[in-house]
């Protein structure tokens, strides 16, 4: 075990000390914040795009102001960027949603082609496919979630990204992002076998996938602190010679008690344990928050505590004030080797 007694400053020099990235989801009007942003620059040494990446906020007659601001402001402070997400069902233009398959097409591979051309040479990695996976069983045999994508392009849409990607960004760390693969339920079990099966069907095809990603949206009641399944799992995709990336991770407080303290430790020991855990058993590239403060956090709103009390799920708290949850990651990133 690392020695923790020299302790560095922040998340951004304690994940460097072993060749990590540590990130956070950001927005535009993030860095209008200027105590944020001396945070952002101090802690991070990458920044996700929270929602200015996305084809629906770029739209049909493309608008990369809010992108391209990100971009430099990383750039100017020598931050990579992770580019989030090229290709997600959830965030296809509402003009498009009813569209001719092959209107769709020739639409969904104009936007790939000239984002990721925007951008090229610019980008540390893409989410280029965004949860292709189905949530419930009853579908395809193959998991695929029906979405445009898959009825424009046919099961092989993946592989066009992917291969699209490449091609114009060659420098770049292509990543195949999902939800729920952290998860201990049989629908988790499930899905971490369709996406096995997935990335060994695209890697037998030659579709340049460099990294899985988990997005890590974990609960601090559910998440198993010890979990067998999530290990074998990603000692797979390791054995694939796939990377792995932690990169929208946090905490849902939702059902821990009122009682501040408790909360956060209780949100602390999964951080602490969820890093710990995908350090130990994957090539892990970098791990990213989805945000820096509670304050920010779309929790608040997307899964609210029934008691009505804020919620408490990222490292740092509306007071921009380190928490119990900031401690936990650099533990976890100073006990990796």
């Amino acid at each position: 075990m690392t020695s923790l007694i020299h302790d560095p400053a922040s998340l951004r020099e304690a994940a460097a000390r072993h060749g990590l990235l540590y990130g956070a989801a950001l927005g535009t009007a993030d860095l209008d914040v200027e105590r944020l942003r001396r945070i952002v620059l101090r802690e991070c040494s990458l920044l996700s795009p929270e929602y200015e990446m996305k084809w629906d906020h770029i739209g049909i007659r493309p608008d990369y102001r809010a992108g391209d601001r990100l971009v430099a402001f990383a750039a100017e402070h020598a931050l990579a960027v992770h580019g989030h997400a090229l290709w997600w069902h959830g965030s296809v233009p509402a003009p498009l949603k009813g569209a001719s398959r092959q209107a769709f097409a020739a639409a969904a591979l104009r936007h790939l082609t000239a984002t990721v051309r925007r951008y090229t040479g610019r980008m540390h990695s893409w989410d280029v496919v965004n949860e292709p996976l189905e949530e419930e069983p009853g579908g395809r045999p193959d998991g695929l979630r029906p979405t445009p994508f898959l009825d424009a392009l046919g099961p092989d849409y993946i592989a066009v990204a992917f291969r699209n990607a490449v091609e114009l960004d060659p420098g770049a760390v292509l990543v195949l992002n999902e939800m729920g693969l952290e998860y201990t339920s049989p629908e988790a079990d499930r899905k971490r076998r369709l996406m096995l099966a997935l990335l060994e069907r695209q890697l037998a095809d030659g579709t340049p996938i460099h990294c899985l990603g988990l997005q890590s949206h974990l609960d601090a009641v559910d998440q198993p602190r010890r979990h067998p399944e999530l290990r074998a799992f990603l000692r797979e995709v390791r054995q694939m010679g796939l990377g792995v990336m932690i990169t929208e991770l946090d905490v849902s407080d939702r059902h821990c008690p009122r009682d501040l303290r408790r909360r956060d430790a209780m949100v602390a020991d999964v951080y602490r344990a969820h890093v710990e855990l995908v350090l130990e058993e994957s090539r892990t590239l970098a791990v990213t928050t989805w945000g820096l403060d509670d304050g920010r956090s779309w929790l608040a709103e997307g899964r609210p505590r029934p008691d009505g009390a804020a919620v408490r799920p990222l490292p740092f708290d509306r007071a921009l004030r380190r928490k119990p949850a900031w401690r936990a990651l650099k533990e976890a990133f100073l006990r990796f080797r």
